[in-house]
């Protein structure tokens, strides 16, 4: 991370964002954001480090490992609940978090075609990144909803193994002769074969009065990071559950 740039720096805390928010918080509305945020990026990416580029990739890994797992599950026919009221509730939240995590990773996935798309030269560790982890892409290759979109992966994957195929090397591979061919590839691609798919672009639709929640929220915060008010004072938000939750000892104001 040393000499990072802004850009490589945001995509690396909203990553890491995603990640803590698919393990603790599952905030549907955070990892939206947060997607539609890196999506608005992608196609203006110049340079991106190797560090945002490896993130990035891993993020689409970790993201078809659960869509994965859910899908297998989904498909057991070996799981069986007693009750079969209790095992359509089970199937039917099943089936709407593989569906949520199917959006996620067509999301994903269009981000990295918009860095392969529109800003490829400027960004040979994207290309890296894509080649090192190649086959993450593979059990989506058929898949209905990201088979068109994966055409796209593969003709840069085909484009860049066949040079580093004709290659005449001495010795082994290693990062810096891989990240060589790839600069100088990087400068007769051309795009060719590519389809071109229609931007990802999320705006922010703001409500007519923001701050009835946005007040209230922070404040929260504010209350449940060590601060403690006197309770007879505050008239935003109820204040039970996060007086327990402040640290004992805490000065009141």
């Amino acid at each position: 991370m040393h000499q990072t740039s802004l850009g490589s720096l945001m995509v690396v805390i909203l990553i890491r964002t995603i990640k803590y928010n698919l393990s603790k918080l599952k905030d549907v509305y955070l990892h939206t954001n947060c997607l539609a945020i890196l999506a608005n990026m992608a196609p203006h990416v110049h340079r991106l480090s190797a560090y945002a580029s490896q993130r990035l990739v891993s993020l689409f890994d970790m993201l078809s490992r659960k869509y994965a797992k859910l899908a297998e599950l989904k498909n057991d026919k070996s799981l069986k609940v007693i009750y079969d009221q209790m095992e359509a509730d089970i199937a039917d939240d099943m089936s709407i978090e593989l569906h949520i995590y199917t959006d996620f990773l067509r999301i994903v996935l269009e981000i990295i075609i918009a860095i392969l798309t529109y800003a490829l030269p400027r960004n040979p560790e994207v290309v890296y990144a894509v080649l090192h982890r190649q086959e993450v892409f593979e059990p989506f290759k058929n898949h209905p909803r990201f088979s068109e979109l994966l055409e796209n992966i593969y003709t840069v994957l085909d484009f860049f193994n066949s040079r580093m195929d004709m290659q005449q090397l001495d010795g082994e591979w290693s990062v810096d002769k891989v990240l060589e061919v790839i600069n100088k590839t990087c400068r007769s691609w051309r795009g060719e074969g590519m389809k071109m798919f229609t931007q990802l672009r999320f705006t922010y639709e703001q409500e007519s009065h923001p701050e009835e929640f946005f007040i209230p929220y922070a404040w929260r915060l504010v209350l449940s990071r060590g601060f403690s008010f006197n309770p007879d004072a505050i008239n935003l938000f109820p204040v039970e559950i996060h007086l327990e939750e402040a640290p004992a000892g805490g000065q009141k104001v």
